[in-house]
């Protein structure tokens, strides 16, 4: 399933840094769809969603892979998993970190896109990177103030 998927980060000091994930799989492996065959994505509250990765290694470094997850926070089903670079979650990290000075609403902004229609997009702020072991990286995440992990 996650060779369907390909992962771009644009990451300028000057804007919000944003993760796109595009889907050009069989629709209905990812998401139902309707009669006419046009996806549904199913999401009842795209704030309740929550970004993670998960490096193939203990260290993070730029030669590093590991799988980008998209959960719901309130039922824990995964909505997506996709391989990307160390390299492009230490490029948005650092310019979400950069870009909070002069943002107020979000540190990053995921989309999601399927067949080339934006079915999703969301600000988000919470972005955690966990090693090999499941240990939490508090050094390459973003966790706003006031979240206790």
């Amino acid at each position: 399933m996650r060779d369907y998927f390909a992962l771009d980060v644009t990451a300028e000091s000057t804007t919000t840094p944003v993760i796109r994930v595009t889907f050009d799989g069989p629709v209905s492996s990812l998401v139902g769809s309707d009669d006419d065959g046009t996806a549904v994505f199913d999401i009842d509250d795209p704030e309740r969603l929550d970004m993670s990765y998960r490096i193939h290694d203990t260290a993070m470094t730029d030669d590093t892979s590991g799988v980008l997850a998209v959960t719901d926070r309130v039922t824990g089903d995964f909505i997506l998993e996709c391989n990307c670079s160390a390299e492009k979650i230490a490029a948005l990290v650092g310019a979400a970190r950069e870009s909070d000075a002069h943002q107020g609403d979000g540190l990053y902004q995921f989309t999601l896109t399927i067949n080339d229609e934006d079915i999703l997009s969301v600000d988000r702020d919470l972005f955690l990177v966990y090693n090999v072991d499941g240990d939490l990286l508090r050094q390459h995440s973003l966790i706003p103030s006031g979240v206790e992990l």
